[in-house]
């Protein structure tokens, strides 16, 4: 609200500036006195935990404070569930600029705890009496893939449908461990019920603590802060205005919580989704062991030496990409174009140089040698298991890099699955995906090898 407040003084700044420069409007307008503010903060006296505000004040846009947030409304409902004494600001901003009376403050003696008796602030906070603590989701729960979900405007997600009924959002890309800080697996937040709506922060990478205020619409599915923000990645901040009034709610349930902020910097309309866990589901999570399944690919020594002896490049084009666990590719990319664009890998034309004579040679009697672009060659031996589609290596270990932290690579064990074979027009085969099993999630990461 501080960002809207800031852009209508700016609109407003021009508008007096063209009037000022008009010889119809000599005169800027007078800001007003303390005294010209009128407003009213009352409480119904059928439930004294319901704070009314009315603006009074004639020709000016008013602009409030509340222990639940900030609001632009003329007339407004503040609904507070526990007792305390609560501080309220008006503004009011008018053709000559913006004035703000003194705080109010009022004690509220009772207790109206139907405002936070929905299943969705118990989900969040552990219930009245209790709180609960969040952490990002970087995948390892058995919940979303990373810790934050890009969602696409104007599309709907069948989730429920968040924000107003004409706008909703789609997942358009999910699998980021990466983009967010190693050091923020150590943040947290809380969330709280303790004689109040209470959120603390501890914030690796921002080298912060906060305490604030929250509260949490169930109605339209949405969050609103005051004095803290949600974790996020530090190098995000600067791509959205508003962190703090009415963000998205996409998910909220006893384990997991989504929440959008729109994005509104020069790339574009988008929601950045942040995933979270709760601490103690995190603490108790054991992952299911998943078992790789075999794919039906052919004879496995045939497909790596052919005849006696083969050799495989690794593509330019599409050198890399993710796969699930049944082997699709995670990423639509077919050209280098399309990685390019996607712009969050390291890898374009400039790359080319770093692979463009890097191979790997099989022979069916169990050699293979493996060739870096600078021409230096290493040989060990591998063995073909035909029944997990796996290839062990001994004595020698593929590895080429590519792009910044992009690498082929094999496992701990010095693996390679056969995750996916492309054929041509002939039937043969043409190029072979090696996939590198992600050790604490059901995926691959898989490196393609054509032949020429």
């Amino acid at each position: 609200m501080k960002n809207i407040y800031k852009s209508i003084l700016a609109i407003l700044s021009m508008v007096l500036l063209f009037t000022a420069c008009s010889p119809d409007n000599p005169q800027l307008g007078s800001t007003l006195a303390k005294d010209q503010l009128k407003f009213s903060i009352t409480q119904n006296p059928d439930d004294p935990n319901m704070v009314i505000l009315e603006s009074l004040t004639p020709n000016a846009s008013p602009f409030w404070t509340t222990p639940l947030g900030r609001s632009t409304h003329v007339r407004d409902t503040v609904r507070i569930a526990f007792p305390g004494t609560y501080t309220f600001t008006y503004g009011a901003l008018s053709s000559g600029g913006a004035t703000q009376a003194d705080p109010f403050e009022l004690t509220i003696t009772t207790t109206n705890l139907s405002y936070v008796d929905d299943q969705l602030w118990t989900n969040l906070t552990g219930g009245v009496g209790n709180e609960k603590v969040w952490r990002l989701d970087y995948g390892m729960y058995g919940l979303n893939s990373g810790p934050l979900t890009y969602c696409a405007p104007l599309t709907t997600w069948t989730q429920w449908q968040a924000g107003t009924a004409e706008v909703g959002w789609a997942p358009s890309w999910n699998d980021n461990q990466w983009i967010i800080e190693e050091a923020d697996k150590e943040s947290r937040m809380t969330f709280s019920l303790k004689g109040g709506a209470y959120m603390k922060t501890h914030k690796v990478t921002e080298g912060v603590n906060e305490s604030g205020t929250f509260f949490l619409d169930v109605n339209n599915h949405t969050l609103t802060t005051t004095d803290a923000t949600i974790l996020r990645s530090k190098s995000f901040i600067a791509n959205a205005t508003n962190w703090n009034k009415d963000l998205v709610v996409l998910s909220l349930t006893e384990n997991q919580l989504m929440v959008g902020v729109r994005r509104t910097n020069s790339e574009g309309d988008y929601l950045y989704v942040w995933n979270f866990v709760s601490e103690e589901y995190a603490e108790k999570y054991v992952p299911e062991d998943v078992e790789d399944p075999n794919f039906d690919l052919g004879n496995q020594t045939e497909i790596l030496a052919v005849n006696t002896t083969k050799t495989w490049y690794l593509d330019t084009e599409v050198p890399f990409n993710w796969a699930d666990i049944n082997g699709k590719l995670l990423n639509e990319w077919n050209s280098r174009a399309d990685i390019i664009s996607a712009g969050w890998t390291g890898y374009d034309d400039s790359s080319v140089a770093n692979i463009d004579g890097c191979s790997i040679t099989f022979t069916q009697d169990g050699k293979v040698t493996v060739r870096q672009d600078n021409g230096t060659e290493t040989s060990g031996t591998y063995k073909n298991t035909q029944s997990t589609n796996t290839i062990t290596f001994k004595d020698v270990t593929p590895s080429f890099l590519i792009a910044g932290w992009i690498s082929v690579a094999t496992t701990d064990e010095n693996q390679w699955k056969i995750v996916k074979v492309d054929h041509n027009a002939l039937g043969n085969v043409s190029g072979i995906w090696f996939g590198k099993r992600d050790p604490s999630k059901a995926e691959y990461m898989v490196f393609h090898f054509i032949s020429k």
